[in-house]
């Protein structure tokens, strides 16, 4: 089911000092197929132990807007997919994070913070806004840690800063 997705993005310095509301061990794959590029990821809330799998295609319509076409799958198909990641000749990578969950205690959104544990130490918050000009309340547990907004910046894409397979 195809959603709109309007996001900001914010690299930090640090993860912030609060309890987050729960934290998501993630894998996500990526491979090309016919010049489009598909993901699937596996998700397992550190919290309740929670596991699901996820495909999605993301197709950017501007900066920090995108159509997100997105989907439950087996664990099956997503092992299925990883080995097809491994074992085709098709463009593919991987990227591992835990994404830390925080509340947003001025409004109904929340803060997904994500620490990348590939080759690198980085750490990216972004939150989900209704629409495009929706004014954010960054909240000081947030803001203090802020280096730099870079929403719309490729090179802070998921996919950008994964580690390529083949």
């Amino acid at each position: 089911m195809a959603n709109l997705e309007i996001e900001r993005k914010f690299l930090l310095k640090s993860l912030p000092k609060i309890e987050p509301k729960d934290s998501i061990k993630i894998e996500q794959l990526y491979l090309k197929k016919n010049g489009i590029w598909e993901r699937l990821r596996s998700w397992e809330s550190e919290k309740t132990g929670k596991k699901k799998w996820i495909h999605t295609v993301k197709t950017s319509l501007g900066k920090g807007v995108n159509l997100e076409d997105e989907y439950t799958v087996t664990e099956e198909e997503f092992n299925l997919f990883k080995k097809e990641c491994f074992n085709s000749n098709l463009e593919s990578r991987m990227i591992f994070k835990t994404r830390h969950i925080y509340n947003n205690p001025n409004s109904k959104l929340y803060w997904e913070v994500d620490e990348f544990h590939n080759d690198y130490k980085l750490i990216v918050a972004e939150i989900e806004i209704p629409r495009k000009d929706f004014n954010i309340d960054i909240p000081k547990w947030i803001s203090d840690l802020i280096l730099l907004e870079v929403t719309g910046l490729k090179q802070f894409s998921n996919r950008s800063l994964s580690l390529k397979i083949r």
